[in-house]
């Protein structure tokens, strides 16, 4: 009798830890909202890129494009705070294009941020940019520290 017992008790919990424990977790849903807001914005960027070849830097055709994608990057932020991507989304829409409301110091830091925070893109990006614009010698050095950092993220993700 206590054999049943305590094979009725076993197997309960064994059936419930096997449920607790689940191996496949899912995404929590602010990086879902996060990454759906990334991917607005970066799809506001490529039609910005696909038709600025034909416009003026200015033109106000591509402003409500701008506006969208910065939005949309700043609400992927909010949303998540860690997300790097939206840092790096962001720090480049600041820096290359002429967005409304657009600082190129908020660009900068979003990019050693992003960069910091362990995005690849971001060190990459940092890292040509300290080496190109800048006549520094230790600017060499922090450049040449990036571009190290992305490229073993690069090798070893293989």
């Amino acid at each position: 009798m206590l054999r049943q017992l305590f094979a009725k008790s076993t197997a309960k919990y064994a059936t419930f830890s096997f449920i607790q424990f689940n191996p496949h977790r899912e995404m929590h849903s602010r990086n879902k909202k996060a990454m759906e807001l990334i991917a607005k914005g970066w799809s506001a960027l490529k039609e910005v890129d696909r038709v600025i070849d034909y416009c003026e830097l200015n033109d106000k055709r591509l402003i409500p494009l701008l506006r969208a994608a910065k939005e949309n990057f700043e609400l992927a932020l909010e949303a998540d705070n860690s997300n790097t991507h939206a840092r790096y989304w962001l720090s480049k829409l600041h820096l290359k294009y002429h967005v409304p409301g657009a600082c190129k110091a908020v660009g900068a830091a979003l990019l050693v941020e992003a960069a910091d925070m362990g995005d690849k893109d971001a060190q990459y990006e940092l890292g040509c940019r300290l080496r190109v614009e800048n006549d520094y010698v230790q600017s060499d050095q922090q450049a040449f520290y990036y571009l190290e950092k992305a490229v073993d993220q690069v090798l070893f993700t293989f």
